[in-house]
């Protein structure tokens, strides 16, 4: 009787490790874009199948009329960026928890270095405190290249000044307010603004080029030639229509005579693509539904969305909602767009943005409104943000810099 239950319970065992596997296997795949699809199963999983499978590509209806067959350039095989920040974590004393809400902020940063995924999100998504948030961020920070997983120049650069331990109070106010005056070169306004003498001056304009503003510079990043987009958006008499993009992924089609290990392995991979395809169907359903005047305004007006509501809707987590947007990008009659581009987290930070495309579309093209303009007029309405803010706002909507948008 107990050797019948010992073999029982070990069948479980081994059903729960091999459900493990595969549900690591989806949610890796779920994770890729289609570029990174491609490399894994050409590099990895069917490295040694070969002669026992079939790939089989179909690139027409994906690409645009100009363009060529999709190209994928594989990644290199050294160390990248993302890379060389996982390793570095090994030195940390740190519990398994803080580790893994590192791991989550280097693999949401962008190829910059800097981390587009607001904090709010990252708490909603791994359902942390405040103290774990920041007890992470100060590991992040303290990575090299230091100014990694900041959210701005401005910031990039304080993390270096830091690091390296410059305290100047007024030189710090200078990263943090007045960078512009000094991409404007307005030296004079520098010096009141400050109070500091020439000499002070370009002493602080000297230490600031001496830091990094693109922390990944100089480490490989997996750079690919194209991106292939995984959704194709139409608008059709203000209907938006939307196609899942099958086609730049290769159909795996099993030989006739194959081991039966070797046909479950490859039949869980093509499951698991299936999968994945099937769950941004699911998403882009919705997306489709509560952000069709994005498509319709061609990209200038958004509502509010949140990834926590689509985990929601589709009885997910939300860090799996997170994991299928990452690196995933829509191709639309007014370019391409990356899928997280239609998540907005903060209904306030919606409404100001709404605001400074309001001030910027209806400005005198002739005179156009500066950013601290912007912040007047907000000012006014009772809606007190900074000028970098306001800077931040105007770049993430698309429009350049007053003196870029002036018409003569």
């Amino acid at each position: 009787m107990d050797s019948k239950l010992g073999i029982i319970e070990n069948q479980k065992l081994m059903h729960s490790l091999k459900l493990s596997q595969t549900m690591r296997l989806s949610l890796n795949i779920l994770g890729m874009s289609i570029i990174e699809i491609n490399n894994f199963i050409h590099k990895e999983f069917l490295k040694g199948l070969e002669s026992l499978v079939e790939l089989n590509y179909s690139y027409q209806e994906a690409n645009n009329d100009d363009e060529k067959e999709a190209e994928i350039n594989y990644l290199t095989e050294e160390k990248d960026f993302f890379q060389i920040l996982e390793e570095q974590l090994s030195y940390f004393k740190i519990n398994k928890k803080i580790k893994e809400i590192c791991l989550f902020i280097i693999n949401n940063l962008n190829k910059k270095g800097y981390l587009e995924l607001s904090k709010i999100e990252i708490k909603d998504i791994l359902e942390i405190d405040d103290k774990e948030l920041e007890e992470a961020f100060n590991i992040v920070h303290n990575l090299e290249p230091y100014g990694t997983g900041a959210y701005s120049l401005e910031e990039c650069l304080k993390i270096q000044l830091k690091s390296k331990g410059i305290t100047d109070k007024k030189l710090i106010l200078f990263v943090e307010n007045y960078l512009y005056l000094l991409a404007d070169k307005k030296y004079n306004l520098l010096k009141e603004k400050l109070n500091i003498d020439e000499d002070t001056l370009f002493s602080y304009i000297s230490i600031i080029k001496s830091l990094n503003p693109i922390p990944s510079r100089g480490y490989s990043v997996g750079k690919i030639k194209q991106i292939i987009p995984d959704i194709l958006v139409e608008l059709k008499k203000d209907e938006v229509f939307y196609k899942i993009n099958r086609e730049s992924i290769p159909q795996i089609k099993v030989k006739d005579k194959i081991n039966n290990k070797y046909y479950t392995k490859i039949n869980e991979l093509i499951n698991c693509i299936e999968k994945r395809i099937e769950t941004l169907d699911k998403i882009m359903k919705i997306i489709i539904r509560e952000q069709k005047i994005f498509f319709t305004s061609q990209g200038k007006k958004m509502n509010t969305l949140k990834i926590c509501d689509i985990a929601e809707e589709l009885n997910l987590s939300s860090s799996t909602i997170s994991r299928a947007v990452k690196e995933k990008y829509i191709r639309t009659d007014f370019g391409i767009i990356s899928l997280r581009k239609l998540f907005n987290l903060d209904s306030t930070v919606f409404l100001y943005q709404q605001k400074i495309l309001e001030y910027i579309e209806n400005e005198n093209k002739e005179q156009p409104f500066s950013d601290q303009d912007i912040v007047n007029f907000l000012e006014k309405e009772g809606i007190k943000i900074a000028r970098r803010t306001v800077t931040k706002y105007r770049e993430k909507l698309g429009y350049k810099s007053s003196h870029k948008r002036k018409k003569y």
